[in-house]
């Protein structure tokens, strides 16, 4: 998975994926992410597997393996579809 140039930070307490570089201005705006979406940015980031960041998941949340890897799968699909993610 490539990370198309983009950073999080924390902003007023909220967690924002924001573009860096060339992307500011072709992105326009930001991406909202709960704690549990930048644990998954994060691990996957990182080189994770979908696999490990479900694992990384289950063992900072009380979800299942299950729920961890369709969170996980869900998040990847709207980082995808935001362009943060190739």
């Amino acid at each position: 998975m490539r990370f198309n140039n983009f950073v999080v930070r924390k902003v007023g307490g909220v967690n924002v994926v924001l573009p860096a570089g060339q992307k500011v201005k072709d992105f326009g705006g930001a991406l909202v992410l709960n704690d549990t979406g930048v644990l998954i940015y994060e691990q996957l980031q990182a080189g994770k597997t979908v696999e490990e960041t479900a694992a990384a998941l289950v063992a900072a949340y009380d979800v299942t393996p299950e729920k961890a890897l369709a969170d996980v799968q869900k998040t990847i699909a709207s980082l995808r579809e935001a362009g943060v993610v190739a």
